[in-house]
């Protein structure tokens, strides 16, 4: 018997399919674009054929993230805390704080030994530090988002970017640019600006496990982290289905 999960997030759609034990057989990613509940079904077919099973053979199905309601037999819908920390237990069971990076809104979750939600911290009020500030300082600085990384780790220095809102984000980097820093130096303070969020929506303990999107492109970022923090920083195994993993393993332990 097998058993699905689908993150529909507002970026990307990721799919995860297990069996009887928790490491995925399936993996499938979609972007997300307009159509939600499209996106799901195309990231669950890849996951499916991945594993090498017919949607049809999927016993229980559970759906989360933000187009939750919008996958059609979802059977399942899960919060996406629940999710996230139910995933990230599977790969790394141990006490630690996961913090979750995408592209619209931070998650912190702080997990016991056993598993179990001790804390959570939310960063949706804006799109700061996420993947969303990442893409508008980019799209400011004429870069593709993949080229970031490259570029940040040829400074010497951060560029001061303080800036929080990314509605703000152009603004603050023409006023560097004028200063006379450089783009590479502009591209590693964006990832200083968001491990530093990180850090003020709550992420403490004494060992960070990282997952997202944003983690899973952004190598820098995660030495950001590391270096502010001053902590055991992990980033998880299959770092952008954390959440689509939760939501499969719970979709095997739950009834509809």
């Amino acid at each position: 018997m097998v058993y699905a999960g689908v993150d529909v997030g507002s970026t990307w759609a990721k799919a995860v399919v297990v069996g009887h034990g928790d490491a995925p057989l399936g993996l499938g990613l979609e972007p997300t674009g307009l159509d939600l509940a499209g996106a799901g079904i195309r990231a669950l077919q890849a996951a499916c054929a991945e594993a090498g099973v017919r949607m049809t053979d999927v016993s229980r199905m559970a759906s989360t993230g933000y187009g939750r309601d919008d996958v059609p037999g979802h059977g399942l819908t899960r919060s996406e805390i629940m999710c996230l920390a139910r995933g990230a237990h599977a790969l790394l069971p141990r006490a630690m704080t996961v913090v979750d990076i995408g592209g619209q809104d931070s998650k912190v979750v702080i997990l016991d030994e056993a598993g179990r939600r001790v804390d959570y911290r939310l960063n949706r009020k804006c799109a700061a530090g996420t993947g969303a500030f990442i893409e508008m300082v980019c799209l400011r600085l004429g870069l593709p988002v993949a080229d970031l990384n490259a570029l940040a780790a040829k400074a010497d220095r951060a560029a001061p970017l303080s800036s929080f809102c990314s509605v703000f984000a152009a603004t603050e980097v023409l006023d560097l640019l004028r200063k006379g820093f450089g783009g590479p130096e502009i591209a590693r303070g964006v990832y200083q600006s968001v491990a530093q969020r990180v850090a003020d929506i709550g992420a403490r303990g004494t060992l960070l496990a990282l997952s997202g999107g944003v983690v899973a492109h952004h190598a820098l970022l995660v030495d950001a982290v590391r270096s502010l923090l001053h902590v055991e920083v992990q980033v998880l195994p299959h770092t952008q289905h954390i959440s689509a993993l939760g939501a499969a393993l719970l979709a095997r332990e739950g009834t509809p």
